[in-house]
């Protein structure tokens, strides 16, 4: 007897025992794009870097992560209710016991004592019919996991986004601090050279104001760049778990010139975005609660088993019992009834959820390409803007050299050539988050800038929407969704 609970307990307590490090594993390897890359004070940070950083050290992901392993608790829990269970028992009963009259050698008197008695051994259960509920319930389950999965990704999607454009920030921050710091050093040339003038009666006092006032606003917009540039880096230090204050970007991403055409790229979201995978599969999971609730209509059957190690209540003799029970519900105060009207409640919910879904990632990609072939056009005509006002600064220094042109129509001509040199520094960076959104929209975001992905052989099957009686979506071309896709109410 001490044997068998000693090594009941010891299986207790092994069963309790929980590898963490494996629970971790089990999402951080979805996230898996390669070995972290070592990151020195000294060495340049890539936006590969930046964003294999961001994967990999960021709590958000963990956080989100954590989700996906409850999930698959919560899909062990569903499974346990398929399999038996078997429990030890102990039961310790302490009666009263009156007796009668006793006598004995000089007296005589009633005496009270009491009896205990003790029954242990194993107790077993198994359901064998639920309607399909259990059933229903795992099935659910494995989809609310593939739910979790895609929506892991889905994440990751956007952290590496926000990454990139934090670091964007940065580079577009310290282009604008160069070339705010080229003009002011030109400026302030120009100052010392134009007070020269004066001093020696060949300048106006005008000249000497009007150059002061344009590098005094230069400064201003130098202490607005290097602000910028502290704001955007410490987003990126956020974003990445890693001190940039003083660590140099080296970029190192070129997007490739050709575009696919607008249609391949909806074909590309409608397969990869993993916001729409998991909409496809929390709309299966809750169709499988549906069914999962309609099934508690149906009678349950049980089995129970007793096995007596010991027993010393009556009768003595017995070492098991059994029980089959049956249970059909007939009234239920309208518990079942509702419980069904939710989860089709839910159900359509989720369709319609995906249905958003879609229409959004329609509304994403053609805003990703409009945006993408703007800014193409823009760092053309910007390159073009700085040719222009190089040129014309250099014509407005040799007339004012020459005595035909005024000190304002070189402070001018200086002006336009800082705004067009800014503009030029937005947009080549404008251009190049203008295609990582692009990625984004279609869902390969990851593998754009990684050059890989999740591993396929770990990736669930894309699941289709269920069909319902109580929703009907029509085929291509009569409605507005990605693929046609209307929904309307029998």
């Amino acid at each position: 007897m001490k044997s068998i609970a000693i090594a009941c307990l010891a299986g207790l307590l092994i069963g309790c025992e929980v590898d963490q490090k494996a629970e971790v594993a089990a999402y951080r390897g979805l996230l898996d794009v390669g070995p972290s890359p070592e990151v020195s004070e000294d060495s340049p940070l890539s936006l590969e870097a930046a964003v294999r950083l961001a994967n990999d050290t960021n709590e958000r992901l963990s956080i989100e992560g954590e989700e996906y392993v409850q999930a698959l608790a919560q899909r062990r829990l569903a499974a346990s209710a398929l399999l038996p269970t078997v429990d030890l028992f102990g039961d310790l009963q302490v009666r009263e016991n009156v007796g009668g009259t006793a006598t004995s050698e000089g007296g005589s008197g009633g005496s009270t004592s009491g009896n205990t008695a003790f029954d242990a051994g194993f107790s077993g259960q198994y359901t064998l019919m639920t309607g399909m509920t259990d059933i229903n319930r795992v099935r659910a389950a494995d989809l609310t996991i593939e739910q979790r999965l895609w929506l892991l990704l889905d994440l990751r999607e956007t952290l590496l986004l926000e990454t990139a454009r934090a670091y964007y920030t940065v580079l577009l921050a310290e282009r604008q601090v160069q070339v705010i710091e080229s003009s002011l050093a030109v400026q302030e040339e120009r100052l010392r050279d134009i007070r020269g003038r004066r001093e020696a009666g060949f300048a106006r006092p005008l000249d000497v104001a009007q150059i002061e006032a344009q590098a005094s606003q230069t400064k201003v917009s130098l202490l607005d760049a290097k602000n910028q540039e502290s704001v955007a880096r410490s987003a990126l230090g956020l974003l990445t778990g890693v001190d940039v204050r003083a660590r140099r970007l080296s970029d190192g991403f070129d997007p490739p010139v050709e575009t696919p055409t607008l249609a391949e790229l909806m074909a590309l979201g409608e397969a990869n975005r993993p916001d729409l995978l998991a909409a496809a599969a929390e709309a299966a999971a809750v169709r499988r609660e549906v069914d999962a609730q309609i099934g508690r209509y149906y009678p349950t059957v049980t089995v129970n088993l007793d096995y007596f190690l010991t027993r010393e209540t009556v009768p003595t003799d017995r070492d098991w019992s059994g029980l089959l029970s049956i249970n059909l519900p007939i009234f239920s105060a309208g518990r079942i009834d509702a419980d069904v009207r939710a989860a089709w409640s839910r159900f359509r919910q989720a369709v319609l959820n995906h249905s958003l879904v879609r229409r959004q990632i329609v509304r994403d990609v053609e805003v990703a390409m409009a945006d993408l072939v703007a800014t193409r056009e823009r760092v053309l005509e910007t390159a073009k803007q700085v040719r222009s006002a190089q040129e014309a600064l250099r014509q407005a220094e040799a007339a004012y050299g020459a005595g035909l042109g005024t000190n304002l129509e070189r402070i001018a001509a200086q002006d336009q050539l800082l705004s067009a040199q800014l503009r030029a520094a937005r947009e080549e960076f404008t251009s190049k988050l203008a295609y990582l959104a692009g990625a984004r929209a279609v869902g390969l975001l990851t593998r754009t800038l990684t050059n890989t992905g999740p591993a396929p052989e770990r990736l669930p099957p894309r699941r289709e929407v269920p069909a319902s009686p109580f929703i009907v979506r029509p085929g291509a071309g009569e409605g507005t969704g990605m693929a046609g896709e209307r929904l309307t109410q029998e």
